[in-house]
């Protein structure tokens, strides 16, 4: 008999955007089956007055809260809310910051929304952006020369997805799409100055996929873009090409944006080691 499902209303209280406590909150959260959330996300929580609204949700809703405050005064209210309603109250960046300033021998300064500064790594991430967008399914092959990484597969194999996460990391990433009957253009893309990928997925959910994108388009499910056979084709060609390039393979087929981003990180941290 299946476990019945428990609801569990999350309070995310950030003094900035609410992205840190909200990716940790589903970070966590991913670790539990059977649970309902009900997200209350509170942000750029910075007066007295906005603490009134989130003690009245609390009051009504209960549950966890989650919070990311600088301002002391401001954090010590909250703590002070949370244990007047006896709700559990956890400041998701407190270990990581009291280690951190213990190894470095000097306090935390406290800055409001200090993670998102325009800093010098926030303008790369900005460019790799905008360098992904202009070098997406194949475009840009000229200017390959200025990429990191070139991310390699068939129709629908989580290129590109693939390539704006990694762009918010800063990296600057480039993806070509192999289609069938029509070479690669391997004479033109400078192998030996960035690292190349080579993405496979499973033959039977790439045909899914494929099916469910025509679907979406109105358009005919039963060509050749989502038949298997021609799929496996594909997927067995591209794995031919991946080998005799000597690239490195990642499966995505059961894995999510993020694992394929962090398998790709990897492999170009040793790429890099072996540059040097």
């Amino acid at each position: 008999m299946p476990s019945r499902l428990r609801k569990l209303h999350l309070h995310l209280v950030s003094d900035s955007t609410g992205e840190t406590t909200h990716q940790m909150g589903r970070a966590a959260l991913a670790q539990f089956n059977n649970v309902q959330t009900i997200e209350h996300v509170w942000t750029l929580v910075r007066t007295k007055e906005h603490l009134k609204a989130i003690e009245e949700a609390i009051n009504v809703h209960g549950g966890v809260v989650l919070f990311s405050l600088a301002d002391r005064e401001i954090r010590a209210r909250m703590e002070e809310i949370c244990l007047r309603h006896d709700v559990p109250a956890v400041s998701v960046l407190d270990h990581i910051i009291h280690t951190v300033s213990k190894i470095l021998g000097q306090p935390e300064t406290g800055v409001i929304g200090g993670q998102h500064r325009m800093d010098r790594a926030y303008f790369d991430r900005i460019e790799a952006l905008d360098f992904a967008i202009q070098h997406d399914d194949g475009q840009g092959l000229t200017t390959l020369g200025g990429a990191d990484i070139l991310l390699v597969g068939v129709s629908r194999s989580s290129k590109t997805p693939t390539s704006i996460y990694l762009a918010n990391r800063g990296y600057k990433v480039a993806n070509y799409p192999l289609v069938p009957g029509v070479p690669m253009p391997l004479d033109i893309i400078p192998k030996d100055r960035i690292l190349i990928v080579g993405l496979i997925k499973d033959a039977r959910s790439l045909s899914q996929i494929r099916r469910n994108r025509l679907r979406s388009m109105n358009e005919n499910e039963h060509g050749d873009y989502a038949s298997l056979e021609r799929i496996a084709e594909e997927v067995s060609h591209a794995r031919k090409l991946f080998s005799a390039q000597g690239w490195p393979v990642i499966d995505v087929t059961r894995r999510s944006v993020e694992e394929t981003a962090a398998a790709v990180i990897n492999l170009h941290t040793r790429w890099i080691q072996t540059q040097g």
